[in-house]
């Protein structure tokens, strides 16, 4: 497959997950059309904006493609109306199975923009994971949501990894076998740790004798 074509079916796929994904959290807190609508949409591009202006990529992605916007206020509406015949299942819970997803695709797709900007890997890393983390980040502070990665979920971790095993893999793969691999790692993780309960180690004081 051409690594454009698959580029952009995977931004297409990233930006539909992380909306419904806000659409879910909006459902989860009751909130009107408006409000899914702003928790679809800084959830899908808030990383992705926070990264650009990091790295001098003005104006940012969605300002000048407006295909991100003809793809976020549809899936709104869609989810909203499927929300309507769904109930979601007590056990894995949707929103965090879409949240999983669309960290893996867009930690990677963070990171290559960052590589193809000339910044180093270990830049590259870092603003892959920004990418993933930070629109999930804004959504769940509109909520009353303490976020994943504020928490001791394996989520800013699960990207660390995948993303470097990205930035590793494009030494020795073709770029669209090293994007999977980097994709299904941060996936395979974070759906790992929702279903296990997987936590990382938490920061605190000693206890008292």
């Amino acid at each position: 497959m051409n690594l454009d074509l698959f580029q952009q079916i995977l931004t297409v796929i990233a930006t539909v997950t992380l909306a419904f994904s806000g659409v879910l959290q909006a459902a989860r807190y009751q909130m009107d059309f408006f409000g899914a609508l702003v928790l679809a949409f800084v959830g899908s591009v808030g990383g992705g904006t926070l990264r650009d202006l990091l790295i001098g990529a003005t104006p940012v992605f969605w300002a000048v493609d407006p295909s991100y916007i003809q793809i976020i206020i549809p899936t709104t509406i869609l989810s909203i109306i499927a929300l309507r015949f769904y109930t979601p299942p007590p056990k894995l819970y949707l929103v965090d199975i879409a949240d999983a997803a669309g960290l893996a695709l867009f930690a990677i797709l963070g990171a290559q923009k960052a590589l193809n900007y000339q910044l180093i890997e270990p830049v590259a890393v870092i603003m892959g994971v920004i990418t993933g983390i930070a629109g999930g980040m804004i959504r769940d502070v509109l909520t009353p949501t303490t976020p994943f990665v504020m928490r001791s979920e394996m989520y800013a971790s699960a990207a660390i990894i995948g993303v470097v095993a990205y930035t590793l893999g494009r030494s020795y793969l073709p770029e669209t076998a090293a994007m999977v691999l980097g994709m299904g790692v941060i996936f395979s993780l974070r759906v790992a740790a929702i279903y296990w309960q997987i936590k990382v180690p938490i920061i605190k004081f000693r206890d008292k004798a």
